[in-house]
């Protein structure tokens, strides 16, 4: 084994798999074979590391070749240190989304996804049809993406489907047969990139602009929809601190010929109610979880909302979170977006923003 350790250190070994072989060599057990060496070298996970891609940088989506595992080192050779973790929140969930952002296709978490088995509104919530509407209810909301396109711009940017929907279930409403009593849907199509800009000590992670279109798939005097052009910039720092504010433009539509004609705006007053843009911001720490939501009108006379989210580990699953909820304002729900609702609501959530 000596022997043939000299003479390939001699010869100077030009393969992967023969640099990887004499590695092996030097630090083999004397009963170790060459076969078993050779056979070791010949696994590609064993190659070494300058084989592996390295990471892309601060890219929203990083192209495939930055995704491929990383090589295991060799037969009793320390252990590399582990990978960077990003200490900022957006920035690491970028690296988490990074495996698969790269893939058409894939589903991605877009917004918080929880279910609020409990929720307690302070007023009364909007009433359809006959029948009393109860107070308590179930909320929960869904919400994923998926890009459309592979990385574009030296995997800088690309473009995404999402869907958000928010579900009030009058679950324990027997008087009326548990029905739901509202179901928001919100499709967008959106394109994101990354400036790699940074102001004011902030770094600007992420900017999107889209279409998205919220309905509530009624009909009639129950009918809400309303079709907006919207941009979005993330920003963050090192530390658990994060900011999102995303402002947006109605698309004007005409005015309905009589009050159940199918054509027109169903809702003429929502941006006095729904507001022109939110901004949260948010805390992502190691166990606690804060999110302020707030929107706002900038019409006279406009009307805003703040929401408060909390979540923190349940301790059964690492994504398994203990959620509360508290909404003050308007715009809580598509069908009763003129009136101003207190809720409060506990439950569990799959995802937080960050």
């Amino acid at each position: 084994m000596a022997a043939l350790l000299s003479w390939a250190a001699g010869a100077g070994a030009q393969t992967p798999e023969e640099r990887c072989m004499i590695e092996e060599m030097r630090l083999a057990a004397p009963s170790t074979t060459v076969e078993e060496i050779r056979e070791a070298c010949r696994d590609a996970r064993r190659l070494p590391p300058e084989r592996i891609a390295p990471p892309v940088e601060a890219l929203p989506v990083p192209a495939p070749s930055a995704v491929e595992p990383a090589a295991e080192p060799a037969k009793g050779a320390p252990a590399p240190a582990p990978a960077a973790v990003a200490d900022s929140p957006v920035r690491r969930r970028i690296d988490d989304e990074a495996v698969v952002w790269g893939e058409r296709f894939a589903l991605l978490p877009h917004r918080p996804n929880y279910l609020l088995p409990f929720t307690h509104a302070f007023e009364q919530p909007a009433s359809v049809g006959a029948g009393p509407v109860q107070r308590n209810e179930i909320k929960f909301q869904i919400s994923f993406k998926f890009p459309l396109t592979p990385p574009l711009y030296e995997g800088r940017a690309a473009l995404f489907f999402g869907y958000t929907g928010q579900s009030w279930w009058q679950a324990y409403n027997d008087e009326r047969s548990s029905p739901f009593r509202e179901y928001s849907h919100e499709p967008e199509v959106f394109v994101s990139w990354a400036p790699g800009v940074r102001l004011l000590g902030w770094d600007w992670r992420l900017a999107s602009a889209g279409i998205v279109h919220q309905s509530n798939g009624r009909s009639g005097s129950s009918s809400r929809s309303w079709n907006r052009l919207f941009a979005e910039m993330l920003f963050d720092r090192p530390g658990p601190w994060w900011i999102g504010l995303r402002p947006w433009w109605r698309i004007p539509e005409g005015d309905k010929p009589d009050p159940d004609s199918p054509k027109g705006d169903d809702n003429p007053l929502i941006t006095r109610y729904m507001g022109h843009g939110e901004l949260r911001l948010g805390y992502a720490g190691n166990v606690h979880d804060w999110t302020v939501t707030m929107r706002r009108s900038l019409s006279s006379g406009g009307k805003g909302a703040v929401q408060i989210d909390y979540s923190r580990p349940t301790g059964f699953s690492p994504r398994l979170r203990w959620h509360l909820q508290y909404v003050d304002g308007y715009g809580e729900s598509m069908l009763d977006y003129d009136t101003r609702v207190h809720r409060f609501g506990v439950g569990v959530m799959l995802n937080d923003w960050f």
